[in-house]
């Protein structure tokens, strides 16, 4: 027996005691085992794909703007999936970091992710990450500034076709009973208003008592308080559970933030408010039931616009149910 069969011997009587010694076989243990030696060769073939996103200021934005980024990189290459890098300013840690990791997951093709807080060690992890093959390799990996979005990418996300999003199965059953249990077969619109446009809430759910508005805003006073709203703004929900609560409801009224991304994404008949002045343009529509208001409106405009939103959106639903 030549040293190598000896050393295969020992090998397969040290795993046999292992396995006599737990009474279990260690399946974790052989997914890790398996997804390290799938990774490194992928590594070896030169295929596996990094992206790094940086931030290094206060982000307020960040979980949207991460969606914004990903989604850009979803685009090419077409059906491949991907790690990301991230690397935070130290401030973001007791903001939004929770939301901001909510925000990865729920692309489908998201592998893993690394959180970073310095330059330095995101340099020495990278050859971990991705090898590192001349040129093409080094730009693949050079990192975006997430710290804000400038109203043309706001326009090109708005504008782009969407793949899916992928949310936890259990708060998108919840989102659907919530939505079922409260609203029936009711049409159902969540609202995410800016602060300065809350007053919009009562306006709505008094013009359209066919409507039911889950509001992730704001609460109504008891003397404007009406039965078809209904405030969720203190349920204490995750990022994730608003998500599939837009996801699952009919149509998206507020903000172009995280939660207005994944009604564009999810395809939800949307009016998006705010997020930048347009030099161009202070209406931007698209042709599958969303429009979006870059700059702040009069109230007063505001209202008619969405209440004809809503109006040309509700017999739209209705015909395609028959």
């Amino acid at each position: 027996m030549n040293g190598e069969e000896s050393l295969r011997l020992r090998l397969i009587i040290f795993a046999q005691k292992v396995l006599n010694r737990l009474r279990f076989f260690p399946v974790t243990l052989m997914m890790v085992l398996l997804y390290a030696a799938r990774k490194l060769l992928q590594l070896r073939q030169g295929v596996a794909v990094v992206r790094v996103g940086e931030a290094t200021g206060e982000a307020r934005d960040l979980p949207r703007n991460v969606m914004l980024w990903l989604n850009q990189v979803l685009r090419n290459p077409a059906g491949q999936q991907f790690d990301v890098c991230l690397r935070l300013s130290p401030a973001a840690i007791d903001t939004n970091l929770h939301d901001v990791f909510s925000a990865v997951l729920t692309f489908p093709r998201f592998r893993s992710i690394g959180l970073y807080w310095d330059a330095s060690s995101l340099s020495d992890d990278l050859p971990l990450w991705q090898k590192q093959n001349g040129s093409d390799a080094a730009a693949s990996v050079r990192g975006e500034d997430l710290g804000s979005s400038s109203v043309t990418r706001l326009e090109e996300f708005f504008q782009a076709d969407h793949g899916e999003i992928a949310l936890p199965v259990a708060a998108s059953r919840d989102a659907q009973t919530l939505l079922k249990r409260q609203a029936g077969s009711a049409w159902v619109a969540c609202l995410n208003l800016p602060p300065e446009q809350s007053s919009l809430a009562g306006i709505l759910a008094n013009a359209r008592p066919d409507v039911r508005f889950f509001d992730f805003s704001a609460t109504l006073s008891k003397e404007t308080r009406v039965s078809n709203h209904q405030s969720i703004v203190d349920h204490g929900l995750t990022l994730h559970e608003r998500m599939a609560i837009v996801v699952a409801a009919d149509a998206y009224i507020g903000s172009f933030d995280e939660l207005g991304c994944a009604a564009l994404i999810s395809g939800r008949r949307t009016v998006m408010l705010g997020g930048g002045a347009s030099n161009r343009h202070d209406r931007i529509g698209r042709g599958d039931g969303a429009v979006w208001f870059p700059r702040p409106l009069e109230p007063a405009a505001l209202t008619i616009e969405v209440l004809q939103f809503l109006e040309t959106s509700i017999p739209c639903r209705i015909a395609n149910s028959r």
